[in-house]
């Protein structure tokens, strides 16, 4: 089956450039190899508290070695070319963000555990030079290979980079500098890039019957197949006719499927139907019919395609917490009797 490409279409990635004065965040006249923790206040990344004697870290002399592994989430290239979260087990470093970035790069430490047609993403040779989170902002300073690659990678680069780092709960937006200098615009195709943020979307593509310029956006996650018995999340943004019912439209959205040629699949019926979407605080109820019942001789629903629903709802609403009902009762299913957060590790794959 010949894989079809996604939507040459781009979302515009910021237009103000930031003045940052002086020498530079990274110190004067020099390419940073360590950066100095911010305060407490404007601490980002959630690391182990080292002077907790359960976190699985131990003291040697004036050094902290950090022991265990943890699970880590990176961004990948799936055989198909789309840009995937990954949930890893690695080594437990202190830099837990300078870490994930290193697990993204050609050549590097996560080519040993690469299988299934995964590939890494950022270009090879790429090293994390410096890393600060300060105010919700992620600045990242690569070295300057990060710049060799081809114009056809500049999207998925960028997909990477900002998914990866958005990951952190208080990490809105990011900026990307190279060899201590910031890059207003990314190298091959001009994209500008003085802020990036998670609304800008991975895998960007334009729904059918959308008018570039009159659209809203929304974030379904899609399934590949790694081989036989194992399948994963992918997510697509698209840009579909402006609607305020976002919700609503990520559902149907994923009901219609990837779009025609695509190896990606949606594991919910294209009969299904909404019947009804609310939202009260942090709670979004989805009210669907009975359709989505029809796996395993109609008596339950798909696993995949309730855990496909939390993850496109809580995505493209923001909302913490799901409720799925079918026509109007509660589901069978295990957990999903009750409203459900977001899954913690998305795309656990043991390559």
């Amino acid at each position: 089956m010949k894989i079809r490409s996604i939507s040459q279409a781009t979302a515009v990635l910021g237009v103000s450039a930031l003045l940052l004065s002086g020498c530079g965040l990274f110190g004067p006249e020099k390419e940073a190899t360590s950066i100095d923790a911010p305060p407490q206040s404007q601490v980002a990344v959630d690391v182990p508290d080292l002077t907790s004697p359960d976190n699985g870290a131990a003291t040697e002399g004036t050094e902290t070695v950090v022991q265990g592994t943890a699970e880590r989430t990176v961004y990948l290239q799936d055989p198909n070319g789309y840009v995937v979260p990954v949930s890893l087990t690695l080594p437990k470093e202190e830099g837990v963000a300078k870490q994930i970035l290193s697990y993204m790069v050609k050549g590097g430490p996560v080519e040993s555990l690469l299988q299934g047609g995964f590939t890494a993403i950022l270009p090879q040779g790429t090293e994390v030079k410096g890393l600060v989170i300060k105010n919700g902002v992620a600045t990242v300073d690569f070295s300057k290979e990060f710049k060799t690659y081809e114009e056809k990678d500049e999207k998925r680069i960028l997909d990477a980079v900002t998914r990866a780092m958005t990951e952190f709960s208080n990490v809105k937006t990011v900026q990307i500098w190279v060899n201590g200098t910031p890059l207003t615009e990314m190298p091959a195709a001009s994209t500008p890039i003085t802020q990036l943020d998670r609304g800008h979307g991975v895998n960007l593509e334009l729904a059918d019957g959308a008018i570039p310029g009159n659209t809203s956006s929304v974030t379904v996650f899609f399934q590949g197949q790694l081989d036989d018995s194992r399948t994963y999340f992918v997510p697509v943004t698209r840009l579909v006719p402006a609607t305020a019912d976002i919700a609503k439209a990520t559902v149907e959205e994923l009901i219609k499927g990837p779009k025609e040629g695509s190896q990606l699949f949606s594991s919910l019926l294209r009969t299904t139907r909404v019947l009804d979407v609310k939202q009260e605080k942090d709670l979004l109820t989805v009210n669907l019919s009975n359709d989505i019942l029809k796996y395993d001789e109609g008596k339950e629903a798909s696993p995949d395609a309730l855990e496909s629903l939390v993850l496109s709802l809580t995505e493209s609403t923001g909302a913490p917490k799901v409720q799925l009902l079918v026509e109007g009762k509660p589901l069978a299913n295990g957990d999903y009797t009750k409203p459900v957060s977001r899954p913690v590790q998305l795309n656990p794959l043991q390559f």
